[in-house]
């Protein structure tokens, strides 16, 4: 499996934009091979197409470049992207029409915010689980010892 090494999105995007318009029938088998790894597949008339991510595996994106992350952090990327890298840009984005705007802080707008009481309650759970959010290097170094001893 071919991985990218350009550490940049953008570097990453120049690369497989290469196969962007090719015709099939002009491709060597190497290009043709090339093209699957960076997300394309045979479409119709002949040309190029964006594979369907539903059928492909986590590691091919991870090769294409793509990061696992959330709904809500894709479309700030995008609004990133949107906006040439620059979060005041997004911040200010006036394209109210765009279905991406009400997200584009990377927070979900819909949800509700929680109450004290449901903090509360989260945090006790968390407490009892063992997971205090909050370690030291000096409190994960004891553990490790402990693990060893």
């Amino acid at each position: 499996m071919t991985t990218f090494t350009i550490l940049t999105r953008r570097g990453r995007e120049r690369v497989r934009e290469v196969f962007t318009g090719r015709k099939v029938s002009s491709l060597s088998p190497q290009e043709l091979a090339a093209a699957h790894a960076a997300g394309y597949e045979p479409g119709t008339n002949d040309r190029l197409v964006g594979r369907d991510p539903r059928q492909m595996t986590q590691d091919e994106l991870r090769a294409m470049g793509h990061e696992p992350m959330s709904a809500t952090a894709a479309i700030r990327a995008k609004c990133l992207d949107c906006m040439s890298g620059s979060p005041d840009g997004v911040r200010l984005c006036v394209a109210m029409a765009c279905p991406s705007h009400p997200w584009r802080m990377g927070t979900n707008p819909w949800r509700q915010p929680m109450s004290d009481e449901q903090r509360e309650i989260r945090r006790q759970r968390a407490l009892r689980s063992g997971f205090s959010g909050r370690r030291d290097a000096a409190t994960a170094g004891l553990d490790d010892e402990e693990g060893a001893a």
